[in-house]
C-alpha cells in the first residue's frame, strides 16, 4: 500500500522546488527514472535483495507531494514506504535551503534537457489527443467531442455553395463576376475598403470540383488536428490563415479574382507541420503524419505551380501563416490544463496576425498598385465602348458608321491618356511593360479606326496596311495574355 505525504513549499518558486527535488534524490543515492517540469519519479537503491520503493514526487506552486509504493513485495511495506518518504522529505528540506538563485538557474538548464515529452509524463493528466472514429460517409458531417469545428466548417462551405447555385450560378464553371459579387477576393474591391472579402472568400468556390477537393483536404486535416488543438484554436487557425493567405494573394497577383478555402486549409497543414516539428506528439505518430502531410503539401504546391488558374500564392501564404500560428500555440499545447497560458497563446496568435494583416492591408491599400488597377479598369471600360461601336457597323447607315468610327477614336485616345497617366505611378517593371504594350495596342487601334473611316465606301481601301495593323494587334494581345 502506497504512503503519501505533502509538504508546503509556498516560500520557493517552482523551478527552485524542482531543482531541490532532483538534487535530493541524487544526494540520497537513489535512482532517477525520469524528470519533468511536474516533478520526478525515482527508486530507492537498497540493492537487488533488499526492500525498494518507487517514489513519485509532484511539485506544484504551493505543495510538494511525495508518494512511495513498494516494488519488492516484502513484509512491513507500509512502514518502509513511510520511512522512505520521511527520509526523502528530510533531505529535501535540507537541500532546498542550501540552494541559491544562480545555482538554481544553472542546474535547471542542465536538468531541463532531460525532461520527457508531455505525452509520456505520468505525473501529468493524459494529454494525448482523443481522435474521433468516422464510421461512414455521413459521419464526416456529424460533430463530436474532438471533431466539432471541422464538420461545421464543411457544412457551412457546402451550404453557401448550394445557395450560390440556387441563385443561378453555374455548378461547374461559375463566372468570375458572379463569384466576385458574393465576396471573392480582388485588389480593387478588397483593398478599396471591402476588407471583409479576406474572410468571405474563404467560404466561396469556383465549382463543385473545387469545393469537393477542398472539403476532402479539410476533413483529413481536421480529423487529425482538431483533437490536438481543440475547438477554439483550430477555428482561429483556420480564419487567421485564410486572412493572411488572401493578403499574400493580393500582394503577389496583379489581377484576377481569388476564392476558396484552400489558403485557410494550407494554414491548418502549416500548424500541423509546426506541431510535428516538436516532440509534442509521440515519435511513432509524428513520423507517419509528417510523411503523409509532407507528400500532400509537396504534390499540391508543385502541381499548382503548373496551373495558372490556381492561386499558389494563397497556398504558400496560408502555409507560412499556419507554421507561425502553430509555434505561437506551442506553450498552450504543452500546458493544456493551464487556462491562463492557453488564453495568452490564443490571444497572442490573434493579435500578432491581425496587427501584421492590418499593416499589410494599409500598405497595399495606399500603394500605386491599387490606383493602377482602378485606372486600368477605366481603360478596359473605354475599350469595350470603342469595340462595341464597330460591332454595330452592319446595322448603321454610312453617316452613322462614320460617326461611330470617330467616336471610337475618341474612346481610344481617352484610353491612351489614362494609360500614360498610369505609367507615371510607382509600379513594378512587369506592370510598366504591360502598360507600354497597352499604349502601343491602343495606338494601333486608333490607326485601324482611322483607316476604316477613310476607306468607308471603298471596299478595297488600304487593306494591306489594315491587315498589317491587325496582325500587330493580335501579336500584342497574345503577349498580354501570356503574362
Amino acid at each position: 500500500m502506497a504512503f503519501t505525504k505533502n509538504l508546503p513549499i509556498a516560500n520557493f518558486n517552482q523551478k527552485w522546488s524542482l531543482v531541490a527535488a532532483f538534487e535530493s534524490l541524487k544526494a540520497l543515492g537513489w535512482r532517477i527514472r525520469f524528470l519533468s517540469d511536474a516533478g520526478v519519479i525515482g527508486y530507492t537503491n537498497n540493492g537487488a535483495h533488499s526492500w525498494n520503493g518507487e517514489l513519485q514526487i509532484k511539485v506544484t506552486k504551493s505543495t510538494l507531494e511525495v508518494q512511495c509504493q513498494s516494488v519488492s513485495g516484502m513484509p512491513g511495506e507500509h512502514s518502509r514506504n513511510e520511512q522512505a518518504v520521511d527520509q526523502y522529505l528530510a533531505k529535501f528540506q535540507q537541500t532546498v535551503n542550501q540552494l541559491h538563485e544562480k545555482k538554481i538557474k544553472e542546474l535547471y538548464k542542465t536538468y531541463e534537457k532531460d525532461f520527457i515529452p508531455a505525452y509520456e509524463d505520468t505525473l501529468k493528466p493524459d494529454t494525448r489527443p482523443k481522435f474521433t472514429f468516422i464510421a461512414d460517409f455521413w459521419g464526416i458531417f456529424k460533430p463530436g467531442d474532438t471533431y466539432f469545428v471541422t464538420p461545421l466548417l464543411i457544412i457551412i462551405n457546402i451550404f453557401i455553395f448550394l445557395v450560390m447555385v440556387s441563385s443561378g450560378i453555374s455548378m461547374f464553371k461559375p463566372e468570375a463576376a458572379r463569384i466576385l459579387s458574393w465576396g471573392a477576393n480582388s485588389i480593387q474591391y478588397t483593398l478599396g475598403g471591402q476588407w471583409w472579402r479576406l474572410l468571405s472568400s474563404c467560404f466561396l468556390h469556383f465549382g463543385i470540383i473545387h469545393l469537393a477537393l477542398n472539403m476532402y483536404a479539410l476533413f483529413f486535416v481536421g480529423m487529425l488536428l482538431e483533437p490536438i488543438l481543440g475547438r477554439m484554436k483550430f477555428l482561429t487557425a483556420y480564419l487567421l490563415s485564410g486572412i493572411l493567405a488572401g493578403l499574400v494573394s493580393l500582394w503577389w497577383n496583379d489581377y484576377g479574382i481569388s476564392a476558396g478555402a484552400s489558403g485557410a486549409i494550407f494554414g491548418l497543414y502549416g500548424v500541423f507541420l509546426a506541431v510535428l516539428s516538436t516532440n509534442h506528439l509521440e515519435r511513432s505518430m509524428r513520423k507517419g503524419l509528417l510523411m503523409n502531410i509532407g507528400l500532400f503539401l509537396v504534390y499540391n504546391l508543385v502541381y499548382s505551380s503548373f496551373q495558372p488558374a490556381i492561386d499558389n500564392a494563397a497556398h504558400l501564404g496560408g502555409l507560412l501563416a499556419g507554421i507561425i500560428i502553430g509555434y505561437l500555440y506551442l506553450p498552450a499545447l504543452k500546458n493544456p490544463d493551464k487556462q491562463k497560458i492557453n488564453a495568452f497563446a490564443l490571444t497572442t496568435a490573434i493579435v500578432v496576425v491581425l496587427i501584421a494583416s492590418g499593416w499589410a492591408y494599409q500598405a497595399m491599400a495606399a500603394s500605386d498598385r491599387l490606383r493602377y488597377v482602378k485606372g486600368i479598369n477605366t481603360f478596359y471600360d473605354l475599350e469595350k465602348k470603342a469595340v462595341s461601336l464597330i460591332h454595330q457597323e452592319s446595322e448603321l447607315t454610312d453617316s452613322e458608321e462614320m460617326e461611330a468610327f470617330y467616336q471610337g477614336i475618341k474612346y481610344w485616345e481617352q484610353g491612351i491618356g489614362k494609360l500614360q497617366e498610369l505609367d507615371k505611378l510607382n509600379l513594378s517593371h512587369k506592370l510598366h511593360h504591360q502598360n507600354s504594350l497597352l499604349i502601343k495596342y491602343a495606338r494601333l487601334r486608333v490607326r485601324s479606326y482611322q483607316l476604316m473611316a477613310q476607306s468607308q465606301g471603298d471596299e478595297q481601301g488600304d487593306q494591306a496596311q489594315l491587315e498589317g495593323i491587325h496582325k500587330q494587334i493580335k501579336t500584342i494581345i497574345e503577349e498580354l495574355s501570356s503574362k
